[in-house]
């Protein structure tokens, strides 16, 4: 049995786009008409010269691949932006609630408080000296 040429050139091209399974359909369409459409472009205007219809190709393929990263690019600043914007939300609503928890009585009834005036002497902690003021002590029974 003789393996015949067409079926090794379709393994060898079926071998050779394995890498590109991960890689997007809209992609690939994009690739394949920017080729396609600079081959166009490089043969008329080269007047069927094979070097500028390969060109042709090679400019339309960088044109695609340029296109592509650039609404990678901006895709990934969106997708960035709101990532931060949305742990910034998070970190916000933690915050109100735990004010809001604050705010509200444990219990439903809320006994008063009673707050005392202390006046603190000039003291140094740590090599500054502190000038006397005056603390509230908030006891609540």
């Amino acid at each position: 049995m003789k393996i015949q040429p067409p079926f090794i050139a379709a393994i060898t091209v079926a071998s050779l786009f394995t890498g590109c399974a991960g890689t997007s359909p809209t992609r690939l369409v994009g690739n394949t008409i920017g080729v396609a459409g600079g081959a166009l472009l490089g043969s008329t205007l080269g007047k069927r010269n094979p070097l500028a219809t390969a060109a042709g190709a090679g400019a339309g393929l960088l044109l695609s691949e340029s296109l592509h990263a650039g609404s990678t690019a901006a895709a990934n600043k969106s997708y960035a932006a709101g990532y931060e914007k949305g742990r910034s939300d998070s970190a916000k609503q933690q915050y109100h609630t735990l004010i809001d928890r604050q705010r509200e009585p444990a219990g439903g009834t809320e006994e008063p408080a009673t707050l005392f005036d202390i006046p603190l002497p000039e003291r140094e902690v740590g090599g500054a000296i502190l000038k006397p003021s005056t603390r509230t002590l908030r006891i609540q029974e």
